[in-house]
């Protein structure tokens, strides 16, 4: 990877590039990078503006230790009061907004006309995870640690995570990240194919950058078209699948879990599920 690309200021997304490859850095040292709504927006302008440049691969990234802790869930982030009705009042309308507005963001990923790649070191988690599986490819640190913690707070990886997870693995394997909320390790996680390759600790970076390379070899017509038939190989409709995601999250998000799960987060104890909606 070149070293004259600089990381981004804390708090914002920086795009990079170089030899028809773009790079992605995601930063928010405070917090390991967890994504706040305006990182979401930018994340989208983000790849806007790559799409722009007619590059051969993007890859994706966070600075420092960690790719992405996942959503910020502290009161500051803007997004929290955004889907707060959702959880007090039952507000299915309110949940289901703010879902379609951040998967219109990620979208933008899937969509991308050139191969993606994660870059991912340390913690990659819930929404963190979910914008990764966004990308074609997926490569971890020896160090690194995926995985959608999501129910245990009482909510769904609703961004993508059920969706693109499936795909990916299978319902089984699937199930078994989704359900339980684990993290996996970088080598338990490339058996079960949340990932695809696993490299010494603090070189993910360096490997994306050799494959996206490798990448910029190849025709780029040919390229386009074979990225994009691939990712309409599995089985479901995506928009289906996606949808159908969707109505879990706002089914989830106004059942009134969440309270309790976000309260027993912060609190840092065991939730209590025996609550009444």
């Amino acid at each position: 990877m070149p070293s004259s690309f600089g990381p981004p200021a804390d708090g914002h997304i920086s795009l990079n590039h170089q030899d028809g490859i773009g790079l992605l850095t995601i930063r928010r040292d405070s917090r390991r990078n967890a994504l706040h709504w305006p990182l979401w927006v930018e994340l989208g302008e983000k790849v806007d503006e790559a799409r722009d440049l007619g590059l051969r691969a993007l890859i994706l990234t966070g600075h420092g230790a960690h790719f992405c802790s996942g959503m910020d869930l502290k009161p500051d982030n803007p997004l929290v009061h955004r889907i707060l009705p959702a959880i007090i009042d039952a507000d299915a309308d309110a949940a289901r907004g703010v879902i379609l507005e951040l998967k219109a963001i990620t979208r933008k990923l899937l969509d991308f006309p050139a191969p993606t790649i994660a870059a991912i070191e340390g913690v990659c988690a819930g929404g963190g995870y979910e914008v990764a599986l966004h990308c074609d490819m997926l490569v971890i640190g020896e160090g690194g640690k995926v995985g959608l913690p999501e129910v245990r707070w009482g909510m769904v990886p609703d961004v993508g995570g059920t969706t693109l997870l499936t795909r990916r693995v299978g319902p089984g394997r699937a199930a078994l990240a989704v359900t339980t909320g684990r993290m996996f390790d970088a080598r338990r996680a490339l058996e079960l194919g949340y990932v695809d390759v696993v490299c010494d600790e603090g070189t993910a970076l360096t490997e994306a950058w050799g494959i996206a390379t490798d990448i910029c070899e190849g025709g780029p017509h040919a390229v386009g078209a074979a990225v994009a038939a691939l990712r309409k190989v599995p089985g479901r409709s995506l928009d289906a699948a996606l949808s159908a995601e969707t109505d879990a999250g706002v089914a989830a998000l106004t059942s009134g879990e969440p309270r309790e799960g976000t309260m027993a987060f912060a609190e840092k104890r065991p939730a209590s599920w025996s609550i009444q909606k």
